[in-house]
């Protein structure tokens, strides 16, 4: 890999995969900067592959404009590409009469927010298509979907490397400097090395605050981990399932996989950050599903599913996200911004991460144009 570029990015997840991409394509010298010895090894492939339509997000947000632009992106790459995907739609369903005000808060939020394909669905329209969902109505999301991550980014990573991008791989960042023109950027994989770009972008996900950290630049990132169960009861839903979203997660939902039936999850739990590289459930105990919980991940579900047995909840797999709020507290959006001249930093790029990833790409892009 060679020494001097444009731009460097650190992280090559999903996100910092697209903005390699379209930074490439536009003709700049772009080396990528990760830590594994793949890319997309924690949060990108670690989820629920759930391309999310933009209703969940407080209107302006930053999630909120660049998951519907996302979903859009996504939707024409998946079918010009052959990247595999279903258009499946979604049913975010109310469980009593309370909840029917919120839904339509929901719905209107959608609305607001650029969202299109959606109606209200009322009980007998549910139990048409779906009987075994139990609901007292339900809001449609027709732009809701799954797709297969690890092609995604396999296509990405090929663009980028087409276009003339450079990886380095178990090549971990232990210093960023700023210097004339730009910054200086120490490694240490093989043998320590540096590396110089004018423009610097941080992408690094679960570490983003410690690369900030390097700059003198203070924020506080937190890690909340997910378990997702995976239902060998045999059910015929194609569609995703939604509970009504909570203050801190969106509820314990399912998912139709590619390969059929149905995964459970993610919950939401906030645990102890570690050091690089990602967690071995093998050696840290609290980075494994734990079976103890499929009591509650069960009883959340029969809310809507009133037929799922627990005993055929099966452990599949955790992920964990960068979170910028922490446990009680208010939504925080996406931070996408120049902290310093030549140094963007996006922290807490959680989901829609995955479904806004080809927005966020060209996003920086223009952010990058003004720089170089």
């Amino acid at each position: 890999m060679e020494n001097e570029f444009d731009v460097m990015i650190l992280g090559a997840g999903v996100v910092g995969l697209s903005i390699g991409k379209e930074l490439a394509e536009a003709g700049l010298a772009v080396g990528i900067l990760e830590k594994n010895s793949k890319y997309g090894l924690e949060t990108s492939s670690r989820n629920s592959e759930v391309i999310h339509s933009g209703i969940h997000y407080p209107v302006g947000t930053l999630k909120a404009r660049l998951c519907v632009e996302g979903n859009r992106l996504l939707y024409q790459m998946c079918r010009k590409h052959n990247i595999l995907h279903r258009k499946t739609g979604k049913i975010t369903v109310a469980s009593s009469g309370d909840e029917l005000p919120e839904l339509e808060k929901l719905y209107r939020k959608g609305v607001s927010n650029g969202v299109e394909e959606m109606k209200m669905l009322d009980v007998p329209e549910v139990r048409k298509e779906m009987p075994y969902i139990d609901c007292t109505g339900a809001l449609f999301t027709g732009t809701s979907g799954i797709l297969n991550v690890h092609m995604l980014m396999d296509f990405l990573y090929q663009g980028f490397k087409s276009a003339g991008g450079l990886t380095g791989f178990s090549e971990k960042v232990v210093g960023v400097e700023e210097k004339k023109g730009g910054y200086a950027v120490a490694v240490e994989g093989v043998s320590l090395q540096e590396y110089s770009a004018g423009v610097l972008v941080n992408c690094t996900g679960l570490f983003a605050d410690r690369i900030s950290g390097l700059l003198g630049i203070k924020c506080s990132l937190y890690w909340a981990k997910g378990d997702y169960f995976s239902v060998e009861q045999k059910f015929p839903l194609e569609k995703l399932v939604y509970p009504l979203p909570g203050k801190d997660f969106l509820g314990i939902h399912l998912t139709p996989k590619m390969g059929g039936g149905l995964r459970a999850g993610p919950d939401m739990e906030y645990v102890t950050k570690q050091e690089p590289p990602y967690p071995d459930e093998k050696k840290m105990s609290p980075y494994k599903v734990e079976e103890a919980k499929k009591k509650f991940f069960c009883r959340e579900i029969r809310r809507y599913l009133p037929s799922l047995r627990e005993d055929f909840l099966v452990p599949e797999m955790y992920g964990i996200r960068p979170k910028l709020q922490g446990p009680d507290e208010d939504f925080r959006d996406f931070v996408i911004k120049e902290e310093k001249p030549g140094f963007i930093n996006l922290v807490g790029i959680e989901s829609p991460g995955l479904t806004g990833c080809l927005a966020i790409g060209k996003y920086v892009k223009d952010m990058v144009k003004n720089m170089v």
